[in-house]
């Protein structure tokens, strides 16, 4: 335990130094250079701590569930990373259908782990696939044909949030721990995209404080989905 916790502690430190480049790269002044690269960085380094952790722990099978979907996320980091220097709508489509992917990943290794379909799991996507309709509407978001895949995406999402959650609370524990933490975290994040792509601010840096937020949320979420790995031994 002792080695797994020095392993967690030190890992974190260097990806939040990580992180913290990231942030200045998002920077008006460094977006368009350092941005995507930076970006990159950040989450290549989460499927390398992933494989580590692995190793440290030797939680093997439930890596290897892992690492699809954490895979997924880092290409899908690439296509939203280059929508930000570019606006291209094509790069958006890629990166929500490859995040689907991954979405639909986790919700499979969370099925593994725990097979249980509850009220939880049907209500949490109804409620969400509504709430997003209403915020939809309420704050003239700019979808266009995005409007569609959107919602498909925030049911998949929601759908995984709830087995995330479920699973810490059914099943109370370190790793449980961290894997509800990192659906929330990973739901707070997909939730600011909304306003980060589709909402027109009236003051700039209020677009800014969402992306923070919005990375923050993301990479820490992530992060807490490798270090679920470290204490996961149900395998």
């Amino acid at each position: 335990m002792f080695t797994r916790m020095m392993a967690q502690g030190i890992v974190t430190i260097i990806y939040t130094l990580e992180f913290a480049g990231l942030l200045v790269a998002a920077l008006p002044r460094y977006k368009q250079k350092y941005y995507v690269p930076v970006k990159m960085l950040c989450s290549v380094s989460f499927v390398v701590i992933a494989v580590m952790f692995a190793f440290v722990s030797d939680h093997m099978q439930y890596f290897y569930m892992m690492l699809a979907p954490l895979v997924l996320c880092a290409v899908g980091d690439l296509f939203m990373g280059l929508y930000q220097i570019r606006s291209r709508r094509k790069h958006m489509l890629a990166g929500m259908i490859v995040f689907l992917l991954a979405h639909m990943g986790f919700l499979i290794c969370f099925f593994r782990i725990d097979a249980r379909l509850t009220w939880w799991n049907i209500f949490l996507p109804v409620v969400s696939l509504a709430a997003f309709f209403f915020v939809k509407r309420l704050m003239h978001l700019h979808m266009g044909r995005l409007a569609i895949p959107a919602a498909i995406y925030c049911v998949f999402l929601s759908l995984m949030l709830s087995k995330s959650t479920q699973y810490m609370a059914l099943c109370p524990g370190l790793a449980s721990g961290w894997i509800g933490f990192g659906g929330i975290a990973f739901f707070i994040s997909d939730f600011t995209i909304i306003f980060l792509y589709f909402y027109k601010f009236r003051k700039p840096e209020n677009r800014g404080k969402i992306h923070y937020l919005n990375l923050a949320t993301y990479y820490y979420g992530i992060l807490a989905f490798d270090i679920s790995i470290l204490y996961f031994a149900a395998f």
